[in-house]
């Protein structure tokens, strides 16, 4: 199994390879370019890619799928709390945590190529079916339908649950750090918890990363029990 991570303008795509390969969420609006020549570099064509999970249905994360999902033809999932952001074009209600996440949020929450989801589920799914040894578990607390990926060898892909660094992963990307926005932060600790009794090695985040176990269960140790942040 592989891993590909797509470093795209404001946040990572991801290209998992087993049997067969997925993509991870589709970047911004006008990056299928980008994300189409990354899977030409990797070997793969079109008819080998299973399915288009998105973590969650913010506009760098699901921008391009209306496009990719033409051009490629694979069916796209998502979870049912975050499936009206895919169908309408939108990102929903973001929450901001500090004066830089407002800043974000001013340059980047927009409409986006709206497309209607060909999976929507509510807990967890398998990925066997799609010819990838892992599964989607549910990992709220960015949004309401946060989805993490727990992979065969050993990794994760976390979207948004948390970051890596500062100024969207251009800073220390590989030192773990809380996303700009977060719907709700009781969800994001317990997310991070429910994440860690899993102990991946290595977790790809949206933005930023790879990050380590260690350095995570570290910097997490003595704040995931706090209230609000």
């Amino acid at each position: 199994m592989h891993v590909i991570q797509i470093p795209l303008r404001f946040s990572n795509a991801y290209l998992v390879i087993d049997q067969q390969a997925i993509l991870i969420d589709a970047g911004s609006p006008n990056e299928a370019d980008t994300i189409m020549r990354a899977i030409t570099n990797a070997g793969i064509t079109p008819k080998d890619i299973s399915l288009l999970v998105h973590t969650h249905g913010h506009i760098d994360h699901a921008g391009s799928t209306a496009t990719l999902q033409r051009r490629l033809g694979m069916p796209t999932a998502i979870h049912q709390a975050d499936a009206p952001n895919l169908i309408t074009g939108t990102n929903g209600i973001v929450k901001p945590r500090n004066l830089e996440a407002r800043l974000v949020a001013a340059m980047l929450v927009k409409p986006f190529d709206a497309v209607q989801p060909d999976i929507v589920f509510t807990e967890e799914l398998s990925l066997h079916d799609y010819g990838i040894d892992g599964q989607i578990i549910f990992t709220p607390g960015h949004t309401k339908g946060s989805l993490s990926l727990l992979l065969g060898n050993g990794a994760a892909i976390v979207g948004d649950v948390m970051m890596g660094g500062w100024l969207g992963g251009t800073i220390r990307p590989h030192q773990p750090n809380y996303h700009y926005f977060v719907d709700d932060w009781a969800d994001v600790h317990l997310s991070i918890n429910r994440l860690l009794t899993h102990a991946p090695t290595r977790w790809y985040v949206g933005h930023g990363g790879p990050l380590a176990y260690a350095q995570i269960a570290h910097h997490f140790a003595d704040i995931i029990n706090r209230p609000n942040q």
